[in-house]
């Protein structure tokens, strides 16, 4: 529960995965390119391509990219809705409405998420690559963002009991890569990733949990009756419910050295066709990081009256019950993976004029099926997880995820205007790795659709300027107890965190990504 956010990271990927990159060619191409790579940034989507690039050539880009956030919360189910009519309590969430595209990105150097000054992510790219006169090896790096993400939703948001701020970032700051020309057909190639992953952000936390209803229940009664006896019975502060906020938690952490590679390996029989492959490895990243638990008034009077009791006391020996503090904070670590990916695809040159990429994609998402977070003190929070949840110790937490590993298909077409133009268009549908049963509110997001265009205009024989668009929208609709990462009804499963039990909410993210690319001898 505590650290829900570190699972977001896949999500995050599923939007934007190779769409930062900030190659213009690919995006135009829907980033089907593995058979037609992309110059430089053959490094990270095909590094066989390096093998066709001859001399010394260096490569600048200029990427944008504008997100935004939306979601719709709707009615209680029946049966919730009774439930807090018997409480007396009314919610503020049901029939409210979120939306952001206020930025915000994690930077190495910073602990904090800086919140992006811009309506819109812009970042300058590049890199280089040199092939020695009469050498098959071509050796390149370059610098590159597979994932830069993130967004601030005002404070007072519905949606903020899953993501006030987050901020992600994996950006790989050396890649050495070498791309080996075999044969007049066959070329392969390696590269090396050393990255850097940050993440970072701040949430607010409540529990809409029977328990929770239950012990408002006892000390709304207890009040009433007058049955409270101070130091030994303490359950009369009713200021703690199930819709009201139980907290807040800030956390920040960060690996500078994260190891990848990618394999890469180019046929190319016939001038007309091409055949690719990319095997791009997993990697481990070991996150550590700080976080602070701040509780509300409500909750930390309602447990320290209960932990200071002499009835508390006693049943702390036996089941470690919340202290009722303020404010919990310390260190925390995450051994979190980036999972294996596998593209491949062929380019044909169907006429003169025309050409058409395909490409199959395949992630392993389903290595996330649980992420284990340790803590560096027993926490309040999990002293009530723990006790009841498979996946909870006082001072350890295994998040489950679930995901899926996927297939997604890309495609691109390429029409030679002249000899010095060439357009370009593309589709990719994007299938998500979240299975629908566990879609939330942190990242709205199911399956996407990319559509994109863009050109290649070569200003003399040794420069050449390529530009690409795209348009990116995804939408979930999620029935109340639908998803057991946000608002099942089953509360036998939802311990952990599950902050819209019992609410119907759709979703919708929508993204704009304009990329330029210049590329010249040097």
């Amino acid at each position: 529960m505590i650290f829900l956010c570190f699972a977001s990271e896949q999500a995050f990927s599923a939007i934007v995965e190779n769409l930062t990159i900030g190659n213009a060619k690919a995006l135009s191409l829907a980033n089907a390119v593995t058979a037609d790579p992309p110059g430089v940034d053959s490094i990270h989507f095909n590094p066989a391509g390096l093998a066709l690039m001859k001399g010394r050539k260096s490569n600048l880009k200029i990427m944008a990219a504008y997100l935004s956030f939306n979601v719709e919360f709707g009615d209680y189910s029946p049966e919730y809705q009774e439930r807090l009519d018997a409480l007396g309590l009314e919610d503020e969430i049901p029939n409210s409405s979120s939306s952001t595209s206020t930025l915000a990105l994690k930077i190495p150097g910073k602990e904090k998420p800086e919140e992006w000054p811009l309506p819109f992510l812009i970042a300058p790219l590049g890199g280089a690559i040199y092939n020695p006169p009469g050498s098959n090896l071509t050796f390149g790096t370059a610098v590159y963002t597979p994932m830069a993400a993130g967004y601030v939703r005002e404070e007072d948001d519905p949606a903020t009991y899953m993501g006030e701020m987050l901020a992600i970032s994996r950006i790989t700051y050396f890649s050495p890569s070498v791309g080996i020309q075999l044969t007049e057909e066959w070329a392969v190639g390696v590269s090396l990733g050393l990255s850097y992953f940050g993440i970072g952000g701040n949430t607010r936390l409540r529990v809409p949990h029977s328990l929770v209803g239950l012990a408002y229940l006892l000390s709304d009664q207890f009040t009433e009756q007058n049955l409270c006896v101070p130091g030994v019975i303490e359950l009369c502060d009713g200021e703690l419910t199930p819709v009201t906020e139980a907290a807040r938690l800030e956390f920040y952490a960060e690996d500078t050295l994260s190891f990848s590679v990618n394999f890469g390996v180019l046929w190319k029989p016939v001038p007309w066709f091409s055949w690719g492959a990319v095997y791009q490895s997993e990697s481990e990243n070991e996150m550590k990081g700080t976080y602070q638990i701040t509780y509300s008034d409500a909750w930390s009077s309602f447990f320290e009256g209960i932990y200071e009791s002499s009835l508390g006391q006693a049943v702390n020996v036996l089941l470690p019950l919340p202290t009722g503090t303020q404010v919990e904070k310390g260190k925390a670590t995450i051994n979190l993976k980036t999972p294996a990916h596998f593209a491949t695809g062929v380019s044909v040159q169907v006429t003169p004029n025309w050409k058409v990429n395909v490409d199959a994609k395949w992630t392993d998402w389903g290595v996330w099926d649980g992420i284990t977070v340790e803590f560096d003190k027993p926490l309040d929070f999990l002293k009530i997880a723990g006790p009841l949840s498979p996946y909870a110790t006082t001072d350890v937490l295994t998040i489950p995820r679930q995901y899926e590993s996927s297939w997604n298909w890309a495609f691109g077409v390429e029409y030679q205007w002249n000899d010095v133009l060439a357009l370009r268009a593309g589709y990719e549908p994007r299938k998500s790795s979240i299975p629908e049963d566990k879609r939330d509110v942190l990242l709205p997001i199911g399956d996407a659709e990319l559509y994109s265009a863009g050109f290649a205009y070569h200003l003399s024989e040794d420069q050449l300027l390529e530009f690409g668009v795209g348009y990116l929208i995804s939408t979930i609709d999620v029935p109340a107890g639908t998803s057991t990462n946000a608002n099942s009804t089953d509360e036998s499963i939802n311990i952990l965190y599950n902050p819209y039990a019992g609410i119907d909410f759709t979703g919708k993210v929508k993204g704009v990504m304009v990329e330029f690319s210049y590329t010249s001898e040097f």
